[in-house]
């Protein structure tokens, strides 16, 4: 079993109205309650020049797109400057697994067995108020967040459909997408029983972003310049 180094659901930040959500890190960026595997951990963090925060792997290009479409300070190597910047824009973040089981150390969601989620970071909103909660992917929306398990938890909260594909379009025409392609949301608007929206918004994995980009709206040959249009739009979403 891995656990979660840094998810804090008491943390200030997570009452913000503007949140970033992953899943899980990768095998050297967990925790293990196995001292020798812990020391193996340490090894391939320095060796592969891994972040111990939020989205560190190496192949992880979230920080990097948050420099280009936020705030060109921060530095991903840089845990300090991040926190900085998070705060200046009151964001918070999260993951939604606390623990889990994994097969060998692949850094496959897939592959992520028995998961704890973490279905309870955020403060429901009132009448009048919404969350953004912008998801590191579409299964990190769909299959982690917005499953059984979280609408159990919170039996007030209900997606409304109509809303969240009224939501959904008005980003593909932004970013001159093509609804067709898109069979499964990457958008969701949900409702409250007390009248708040919480808005989810979804983005290509930052480890491979141009897997499956027609899952987004690509419509064009220019996959990285439909990428570049499309990260914009979403980030602006989230810091407006």
């Amino acid at each position: 079993m891995e656990f979660h180094p840094r998810i804090n659901i008491s943390d200030p930040a997570l009452k913000q109205s503007k949140i970033i959500v992953g899943s899980f890190p990768t095998w050297s960026l967990s925790d293990s309650f196995n001292k020798s595997i812990s020391k193996e951990k340490e090894i391939a963090r320095i060796k592969n020049n891994e972040v111990p925060f939020f989205f560190g792997s190496s192949t992880n290009q979230f920080w990097n797109w948050y420099n280009k479409y936020v705030d060109n300070e921060v530095i991903k190597k840089d845990i300090k400057s991040i926190k900085n910047s998070l705060k200046t824009n009151e964001v918070g973040i999260t993951d939604l697994i606390i623990s889990c089981k994994r097969k060998g150390k692949s850094s496959l969601d897939k592959h992520l067995t028995k998961r704890n989620y973490n279905h309870s970071f955020f403060q429901p909103p009132e009448k009048g108020e919404t969350i953004k909660i912008l998801c590191t992917s579409k299964g990190v929306m769909n299959e982690m967040l917005l499953n059984k398990k979280f609408f159990k938890i919170h039996p007030e909260l209900q997606i409304n459909l109509n809303k969240s594909q009224d939501f959904q379009n008005t980003i593909i025409r932004k970013t001159n997408g093509n609804s067709k392609f898109v069979n499964n949301p990457f958008c969701s608007l949900i409702e409250t029983e007390f009248g708040g929206i919480i808005e989810c918004v979804s983005i290509p994995s930052p480890g491979s972003p141009y897997r499956r980009l027609i899952d987004f709206g690509f419509d064009s040959k220019d996959s990285k310049e439909f990428l570049d249009k499309y990260l914009k739009v979403v980030f602006d979403w989230l810091i407006q």
